[in-house]
């Protein structure tokens, strides 16, 4: 009975995810764009990319995966995000495995219910093909389930060549630290804390070298393309100097690490361990703002608070209990294994959010960055721990206060749970509107073919989208407001260079302030303005008149095209 129960909750989670794709949600860009043409490129042309293009430090797994399913599959945006419920079926199987092994048959079942609910925010990231997120998910679990598997099952004085098993999780271990730290460093504090409870546990093996070898190997193996470029990058280019600028100049002083850590806590925890009532977003042009009114954001800091107590709570039972275990390590030598790793879970969520609240990624829209606390979905069946551990406790006891402290930790249970099943209704509340988006973008592509466009001007949300969307039949050169961006950020530079060559490219924004240059202006545009009715662009006139240039507006759903003749 067990077993089914957890093949039905896994088809559950896999089941909502794969129906909200097929209805074409969650909103997609053209980060997810990029994703969609490296798989192009990939499957259709033979190249093998290193990186997220761009990007010296975020691998293209996504891509590749993506590249199969197209040659399977055919392309499309299903397709590509098909790839993405493949990573999330795999984390959800291995956090079962994880947390039965670790915590218990029961507590596996609760918590796999609660992974496969969530939340708008909690889906798009699971779901959207933007890079890495799906990896850390799956790679993440599966490093802390090998450890737990080699940590429980280790024997101090076997004989160490009998057990070929082991040998090859230590290189399944290396193999996915290594694939994991170069497709996205977000992984790095999980392989961190599980190669430590290895160490600590299975210190024997590592004496005799042959694990540490092989581990060591599969690492090496793993990341071999990322060590490979590093050898030869560029100066400036290199994974370390990228990332260091992506970080960007962390908040400095007391006052401003304080300020960065409550916003952290007030946005970004709420969105990534599934708020279902306020979701936020500082940028438009990827999806609705959320009103910023009192009642949200009270919503919002009461939930981010309450997470991260809980999480305190947490990491402290786990540390007494550890002390605890290792107290009575005489009588129950392998006593402290399972708290060693539970605690190993919860530092690594900590890592996860220190590295987050004291870098600029909680000073600068705190929402749209709170993507970078997946580990905390990761973490989920540790953080919420305390609530099974009070609950049994209070249950073996009688008096007032167990009886209220049980039903305390069930209401935390049930009432996270119930905020998942609102937050899972909510996505699917938003598919109309999604829809629609989908529709005009369609209409876009559709219009462009008829109108025999090949290139074409827009900003970086629009640009790569819709190139995608066309199977890069068309494509399309990144600008800004000025008209004036240059190779910035366009990704594939040849598409700048094919579109400047191509004196009909054509002229192709949003007709929404909110979506219009600048994305996140909503009060009105000067690029943006509105006459008898319609929508016209004054920069792009200008330039269309100076080039000595005939146009004609056409107007589609959602945005307003230049055609060159």
């Amino acid at each position: 009975m067990h077993v089914w129960t957890a093949t039905g909750l896994i088809a559950l989670g896999v089941a909502i995810r794969t129906t909200l794709i097929a209805l074409g949600w969650p909103e997609t860009n053209s980060d997810e764009g990029f994703i969609g043409l490296m798989g192009l490129h990939i499957a259709y042309q033979g190249e093998l990319p290193t990186f997220y293009p761009g990007q010296f430090y975020m691998g293209p797994h996504e891509a590749f995966l993506g590249a199969a399913l197209f040659q399977l599959f055919g392309t499309s945006l299903f397709v590509l995000r098909l790839g993405m419920v493949l990573l999330f079926a795999v984390f959800l199987v291995s956090s079962y495995l994880f947390t039965r092994l670790v915590y218990g048959p029961r507590w596996a079942l609760i918590t796999l219910a609660l992974l496969a609910l969530g939340s708008p925010y909690v889906f798009a990231r699971e779901l959207s093909a933007i890079g890495g997120y799906g990896e850390t998910l799956a790679i993440s679990s599966l490093l802390f389930l090998l450890a737990a598997w080699l940590v429980t099952t280790y024997r101090p004085y076997r004989v160490f060549r009998e057990c070929r098993w082991r040998l090859a999780a230590y290189a399944a271990w290396g193999v996915l630290a290594g694939t994991g730290l170069w497709s996205d460093l977000l992984i790095a504090p999980f392989a961190l804390m599980s190669g430590v409870v290895l160490v600590l546990y299975c210190w024997r093996e590592f004496v005799q070298l042959a694990a540490p070898v092989i581990a060591g190997a599969g690492l090496v193996l793993g990341m071999f393309p990322l060590l490979w470029f590093n050898l030869h990058a560029a100066p400036g280019t290199d994974t370390l100097t990228t990332l260091s600028v992506v970080r960007g100049t962390p908040p400095e002083g007391l006052e401003a690490k304080l300020h960065a850590l409550w916003d952290a806590v007030r946005v970004s925890v709420p969105m990534m361990t599934g708020e279902p009532f306020c979701q936020a977003n500082e940028l438009a042009a990827i999806g609705p703002t959320t009103s910023w009114a009192r009642p949200c954001s009270l919503s919002r800091a009461g939930w981010g608070t309450g997470y991260m107590v809980l999480l305190g709570i947490a990491t402290l039972l786990a540390a007494w209990l550890l002390w605890r275990a290792w107290r009575n390590r005489r009588t129950e030598p392998t006593g402290s294994r399972r708290p060693s790793l539970h605690f190993a879970m919860l530092l690594a969520a900590l890592i996860t959010f220190y590295l987050f609240a004291f870098s600029n990624a909680a000073v600068v829209w705190p929402a749209i960055h709170a993507r970078y606390l997946i580990g905390f979905v990761i973490a989920l069946p540790a953080v919420f721990r305390p609530l099974a551990e009070g609950f049994t406790w209070a249950r073996e006891r009688a008096g007032l206060f167990p009886k209220l402290l049980r039903l305390a930790c069930a209401a935390g249970v049930l009432g996270y749970g119930l905020a998942l099943v609102l937050g899972t209704g909510a996505a699917f509340a938003d598919v109309p509107r999604v829809r629609e988006i989908n529709r005009t973008d369609a209409a876009l592509v559709s219009t462009l073919h008829r109108e025999g466009v090949e290139h074409f001007y827009s900003d970086y949300w629009t640009c790569a989208k819709i190139a995608f969307r066309a199977e890069e039949q068309i494509t399309c050169a990144s600008t800004n407001e000025a008209l004036d961006m240059g190779p910035g950020q366009n990704r594939y530079y040849q598409y700048w260079v094919d579109t400047t060559a191509d004196p009909r490219a054509a002229y192709v924004f949003a007709d929404n302030p909110c979506r219009s240059l600048p994305w996140f202006n909503c009060k009105g545009s000067p690029f943006l303005q509105k006459s008898n009715g319609t929508y016209r662009l004054p920069a792009v006139e200008a330039i269309l008149d100076k080039a000595g240039k005939t146009y004609r507006v056409e107007h589609v759903d959602g945005y307003v095209i230049y055609l060159v003749n």
